[in-house]
């Protein structure tokens, strides 16, 4: 009887044991197979861009100029979102770092703080991540408290950034599974960026392909990839690879979405998101935020059972202050905006969804401040000596009789970004074009600090292009350049450039002014005469590299042939020039002999 009772006792509870394991089987199956929503909040290179800054938007029926952006700003709309929201992803898409004085003097420890407080839920490396090598990330990644993810980036064992990130992470939301795969820009991170030789880098589409499959082989079937591989090579990525549901590209700097002409802004592709229909029925999604934290991307995604998006709701908005509108009025003074003419603009604002007035979030802001006041004491902080006079600023744009040699500052300017580019190994860099305008003081003598970089060269944005041009090609920007300031256009159009050298005559017209250019060959170090057959590689400025201040030849090679924007800007390069160099002088030529 006893035995009876216990085996009796014992099929009893087995029982109650299966009943207990089917419930939860039961349950979780329920909990997977059900309709899911998720919604994403995305942002990418920010560039250490903290502070917010002024623009000029079309609100209505006019042009008004408006704060835009700030990480302080950016993390109260995303604090908005999370609050607004169930079941949400907060992502980075890389390039966090580069581009201000923030970076040149904390080094990305601001950067890091501040997404810190917004607590991303994850981010993935920029190239500009490994612009200082591999001790400036480390630096950066110690203070990061952010999940790190890259899965085609992979230091050798024993590096100082092994364990550093992994390829993804598995995100438990709500119940549901969502994997998150990072992936990274190799070509550029290779050649415009200075990463260790310890780091190895894998194709992007490969990469992505295998890490897809294997989070699939783990049950999971909402796949995002978080890719600073850039828009272009995103939209090949979603096309050749099946099962992602979700590509947040960074890198390309794209503002996505017809919706954004409304506010005079040019867009990159009307569509936002854009969806890739693959064979199998199942489509792919592929956004991008702008850049600069200007804008945060928004969308709400539906999964149905099989883990397949059935229904997107976009709703990217550019975030704004509510307190400083500007117009030009007729003596060309910036005059405040109030009254009837404000309280339009502001209820255009208010009753469009794809722009709105955000406040600073408190901590964030706090933060800030401190970086901010700590970076303005800084800004007095010497970096180096000017020992000579240098002239430059709009009285020396175009040489004349009274300086034969023109904006040395420019050429100076130059010698700085093509030193970089050659450091950091920039495909075989032959020489540096850039403007007389870009550089707006003259070089006194005497100690030259923050400050002064940012008096000198006030275009933070202004990025550095490298480009293949042909040697009949660069003949031509040249004569585009000089005809543009000598025939109405802007003096800041008139040339100089390192590693590159030419003369040119006042008088003439289009085509018949430059008479001899000659490059500085990288072999022999000497003096040759350009090969009007021959391919170069050049570097520029981001603002004559788009077709503008004359540069019309300029433009049309980067839009019909492309060129890579190394989106390093020429203010931390000149200042890390001077301090390598510690002292300053005269630049023996201007490399320019111009007969007025």
């Amino acid at each position: 009887m006893k035995k009876l009772f216990l085996l009796a006792l014992t099929i009893t509870i087995f029982a109650a044991a299966q009943n207990v394991a089917t419930a939860k089987a039961t349950k979780n199956k329920k909990s997977t197979s059900s309709n899911f929503e998720l919604n994403v909040a995305h942002i990418n290179d920010h560039h250490s861009h903290l502070e917010e800054e002024k623009m000029p938007l079309k609100l209505g029926d006019q042009t008004v100029t408006v704060n835009i952006g700030g990480m302080a700003r950016m993390a109260q709309a995303i604090d908005e979102f999370r609050k607004e929201n169930k079941n949400t992803l907060v992502l980075h898409a890389g390039d966090a770092q580069t581009g201000t004085l923030y970076f040149t003097l904390f080094e990305g420890k601001a950067d890091a703080n501040i997404m810190n407080e917004i607590k991303f839920d994850a981010f993935t490396l920029g190239n500009h991540e490994f612009d200082d090598g591999n001790k400036g990330l480390k630096g950066f990644l110690d203070v990061l408290k952010v999940p790190v993810v890259s899965a085609n980036v992979v230091p050798d064992k024993g590096s100082i950034l092994e364990n550093k990130w992994k390829p993804y992470i598995i995100k438990n939301i709500n119940g549901e599974k969502v994997a998150i795969i990072g992936i990274e820009v190799v070509k550029k991170t290779k050649e415009s960026s200075s990463p260790g030789d310890d780091i190895k880098f894998y194709d992007e589409v490969e990469t992505a392909r295998k890490y897809v499959k294997e989070v699939q082989n783990k049950g999971i079937n909402k796949i995002i990839l978080l890719s600073h591989a850039g828009y272009e090579r995103n939209l090949e990525i979603a096309k050749k690879v099946e099962g992602i549901d979700l590509i947040v590209s960074g890198d390309t700097h794209y503002l996505l979405g017809s919706q954004f002409e409304q506010f005079g802004l040019k867009v990159a592709d009307p569509d936002y998101p854009k969806k890739i229909d693959h064979a199998n029925g199942e489509p792919t999604y592929v956004v991008e935020a702008w850049c600069y934290a200007y804008l945060l991307g928004q969308l709400k995604l539906d999964f149905n059972q099989k883990g397949v998006v059935t229904n997107v709701v976009a709703n990217p908005q550019l975030l704004i202050g509510d307190n400083f509108f500007e117009v030009k009025d007729k003596d060309n003074k910036n005059v405040q905006l109030t009254g009837a003419e404000k309280d339009k603009v502001v209820k255009f604002v208010n009753e469009n969804k794809n722009i709105k007035f955000v406040k600073n979030e408190p901590q964030a802001e706090k933060l800030l401040e401190g970086y901010k006041k700590e970076k303005n004491e800084m800004g007095k902080k010497s970096v180096g000596k000017i020992l000579d006079k240098i002239p430059g600023g709009s009285e020396n744009r175009i040489p004349d009789a009274k300086n034969p040699e023109g904006s040395l500052a420019t050429t100076l300017v130059m010698e700085s970004v093509l030193d970089k580019l050659k450091t950091i190994g920039t495909r075989n860099i032959d020489f540096v074009i850039g403007n007389a305008g870009n550089i707006r003081i003259t070089l006194e003598p005497g100690e030259f600090n923050y400050d002064l970089a940012y008096t000198l060269l006030p275009f933070a944005t202004n990025t550095i292009y490298t480009l293949e041009i042909k040697g009949s090609e660069v003949k031509q920007v040249l004569e585009d350049a000089i005809d543009y300031s000598l025939t109405g256009g802007s003096t800041g159009s008139f040339p100089y450039g390192a590693g590159i050298r030419y003369e040119a005559t006042k008088a003439g017209k289009l085509g018949t002014r430059v008479k001899k250019i000659e490059v500085l060959d990288r072999k022999s170090n000497e003096w040759v005469p350009i090969d009007a057959n021959k391919t170069y590689v050049m570097g520029t400025n981001s603002y004559i590299a788009s077709g503008k201040d004359g540069y019309k030849t300029l433009g049309e090679i980067i839009k019909t042939r492309g060129g890579t924007n190394t989106y390093l800007s020429d203010v931390p390069i000149f200042i890390d020039y001077v301090k390598a160099k510690k002292e300053i002088s005269r630049p023996k030529s201007s490399n320019v002999i111009f007969k007025y």
